[in-house]
């Protein structure tokens, strides 16, 4: 087996119809999917593309036409008919014709994982003037054995899994996920490239976790993970089937209050009864304002827990579980105040985090 890491690479599209005419010749979404003959067979070709600091050589990208370019795309298009004088009749049609195109690979291929490709060089630094562009990232990595899926995965067929990242165009895929992603392509597509199948997307040591050996194997590397997604996919995940009423829980949760922007918890499990939000962290300590951002998940107008489920009560509503990778906190809204609750290496079992259950209720009561 491949041990690697994986990321979604979500593709948008334009914010100006500059951008648009600049690009006209040939969309982001286009140069992914473009092919070379040779000899009469099509190889899969290279580019360079957008990447996160941390992927390594041969690393998986699952590429996916960003579902909201479908707006970009129609905003834009109004914009150009709105302002059509302002545009000769070559740059105009030039545009609208560009825009034309981009709508139907959008009725294709937006909100879908459309292609796979894998990481063949480092990642590294480019001084790009990319001011005026709908990308701001300067890290870009080689991508090469990109094929194309007969039949792409649609954003609803893996979405209760895997919660594309709104922040950022890298969603992050590890262990389960991964596994859920490739067995989704795999069954939808038949046969595909060889370093895809062979592929797990999780450090060697923690391939083989199971419900009972999980916490000795992960407590041995819980301080090495890097990112977020690394912790929660391998440690918070399985910690919170354990101690929440039921073994489902919620994940990437929006959470309004009155009169402020919409934001998004990392995970709600039912505790007791009621809905408890948590926050994961490598570190707490680390976090520039972290009471301010746990403040924003409390006290609601309501909780987006899933598409079509919102609540509006039955929630903690002065309370968030915080976990990083030393500790487990609770947070009090009208003390703005973060206690210290466990230390995560006096978890040795699941009965351990039954016993924490307990003692996390009552914190939740008396306070």
């Amino acid at each position: 087996m491949n041990y690697v890491q994986a990321y979604i690479s979500d593709i948008s599209f334009p914010d100006s119809l500059n951008e648009v005419y600049n690009f006209a010749h040939c969309f982001n979404m286009e140069t992914v999917m473009m092919v070379r003959e040779n000899d009469g067979e099509y190889e899969a070709r290279e580019v360079s593309w957008t990447a996160p600091k941390w992927c390594k050589k041969g690393d998986i990208v699952f590429f996916m036409h960003a579902k909201t370019a479908d707006r970009k795309i129609n905003k834009l298009k109004k914009e150009l008919l709105r302002n059509k004088e302002w545009y000769s009749d070559s740059a105009f049609w030039t545009i609208m014709n560009a825009l034309i195109r981009a709508k139907k690979i959008h009725d294709i291929y937006g909100g879908k994982i459309f292609a796979i490709g894998k990481i063949s060089g480092k990642p590294a630094y480019e001084k790009i003037d990319n001011e005026n562009m709908h990308w701001r990232s300067n890290i870009y990595a080689p991508i090469d054995d990109i094929f194309l899926l007969e039949n792409p995965i649609d954003i609803s067929e893996f979405s209760a899994e895997i919660k594309v990242s709104r922040q950022s165009s890298i969603t992050p895929v590890f262990g389960e996920k991964f596994d859920f992603l490739k067995k989704l392509v795999v069954k939808k597509n038949g046969i595909v490239e060889k370093y895809f199948i062979d592929s797990v997307a999780e450090p060697m040591p923690l391939h083989r976790l199971n419900d009972d050996n999980w916490l000795k194997i992960v407590n041995c590397h819980r301080r090495n993970f890097f990112l977020e997604a690394q912790f929660r996919a391998f440690y918070v995940d399985r910690f919170l089937k354990v101690l929440g009423d039921t073994k489902a829980f919620y994940k990437e949760c929006g959470c309004k209050k009155e009169n402020k922007s919409k934001t998004f918890v990392d995970n709600v499990i039912k505790m007791n009864g009621k809905y408890l939000s948590v926050e994961s962290k490598l570190s707490v300590s680390a976090e520039k304002d972290i009471n301010s951002q746990l403040a924003s998940y409390c006290n609601l107008k309501w909780l987006c827990l899933t598409a079509d489920k919102v609540v509006t009560d039955n929630i903690y509503n002065d309370n968030v579980l915080v976990i990083d990778t030393d500790k487990i906190y609770m947070y009090y809204d009208k003390k703005s105040m973060l206690k210290e609750v466990f230390e995560l290496d006096d978890i040795e079992s699941n009965n351990d985090i039954v016993k924490l259950k307990e003692v996390i209720i009552n914190l939740l009561n008396c306070l």
